[in-house]
């Protein structure tokens, strides 16, 4: 009887558990910012993506301090998804690019930085010295797992704080976050970027969306 009433407890609260993880993203999407009212964005089907470049130095120490990824070349991105679809959409996180197509050079397609991969590059090419040698980096997301410093790991946290995770768009919410690109320190570059974000679908009939193409050039102070 005692184990009937175990399980039947378990089936009660299995509902209330998906239900907090379904308003997850809401909570996390909570944000002043009107992704509308940025010049960088694109949007069909339902879907808003607007982008916000981080640009100057004085910003990234605002936000991250005096070790940031601006001073290792690392360009951040505050990417917002709004969702005013009545259906729940999942994005490939591992498909998004930055491409870069400045005059006189191919078009680069760079994959996002996870936070761990942040840390080593901020560590390993020393520090805010641009002239400064820099080590062979690991492969994105292939770095080591352990040993790592107590300096690493709080450095970690605090890049993870603000980076976008979230693989599910929920319907009708706004969800934002931090993607991370190394462009070799090429900020006058960002006039020939946009991010490129590929591989959506509508989660209910599978339904894929068309990719969307985000001009980080209109986000340039004039």
């Amino acid at each position: 009887m005692a184990l009937k009433n175990t399980l039947r407890a378990s089936r009660l609260r299995l509902p209330i558990s998906i239900a907090i993880l379904v308003s997850l993203p809401f909570v996390l999407g909570q944000t002043q910012q009107d992704p509308a009212s940025l010049p960088a964005r694109d949007s069909h089907e339902g879907l808003l993506i607007a982008a916000d470049p981080y640009q100057d130095a004085t910003r990234y120490k605002t936000r991250f301090g005096k070790k940031n990824p601006y001073d290792a070349g690392i360009l951040a991105i505050e990417v917002y998804f709004r969702n005013d679809s009545d259906k729940p959409i999942r994005l490939d996180l591992e498909a998004i690019r930055l491409l870069l197509s400045p005059p006189g050079f191919e078009t680069q397609r760079l994959g996002p930085l996870s936070a761990e991969d942040v840390a080593d590059r901020l560590l390993l090419k020393g520090g805010s010295d641009p002239t400064a040698r820099r080590r062979p980096l690991p492969v994105p997301g292939r770095g080591p797992k352990g040993g790592h410093s107590k300096e690493w790991d709080e450095l970690v946290a605090s890049l993870r704080a603000g980076a976008f995770e979230a693989d599910l768009l929920p319907p009708h919410g706004t969800v934002h976050g931090l993607f991370f690109f190394d462009i070799d320190r090429r900020y006058d570059w960002l006039a020939y970027a946009r991010l490129y974000i590929p591989d959506l679908r509508f989660m209910t009939d599978k339904k894929a969306l068309l990719f969307f193409d985000v001009d980080l050039a209109a986000a340039r102070p004039h």
